[in-house]
């Protein structure tokens, strides 16, 4: 596992070793499309390719993910952020209260995501 960080030049840069080894890894998850797009970029500098060599998949649905041909999560970016929201106000209602209620302990909450395979546009 490697941190790459979530820009441009973290995925690039966390994939520059692996590319010159014959133990190139088969997959590579990237925590957003912008690392998976230079992770993409750089496997191409020593004509790797994907998925033929490494099968690369990345997570936001960015603009360039089509272009690139990159297979990415699309996540449901504005319930995201309702869903959030929603939950702050009515913390913040329970805590305007005269007999506040005890704070929830922390829980899970899960929307629906779809993985999008793009075809190359070149």
């Amino acid at each position: 596992m490697l941190d790459a960080g979530s820009g441009i030049e973290g995925g690039r840069l966390a994939m520059v070793e692996p590319v010159k080894t014959p133990r190139i890894p088969p997959a590579i998850f990237a925590g957003c499309d912008e690392t998976a797009c230079s992770a993409l970029m750089a496997m191409r500098e020593p004509g790797l390719s994907a998925p033929e060599n490494v099968s690369i998949i990345g997570i936001d649905d960015h603009q360039m993910s089509w272009f690139l041909g990159l297979t990415t999560i699309a996540q449901p970016l504005a319930d995201q952020g309702a869903f959030a929201a929603d939950l702050l106000i009515e913390r913040l209602h329970r805590s305007g209260l005269a007999n506040p209620p005890p704070v929830s302990p922390p829980s899970n909450h899960l929307l629906d995501t779809t993985t999008i395979c793009w075809t190359p546009n070149w």
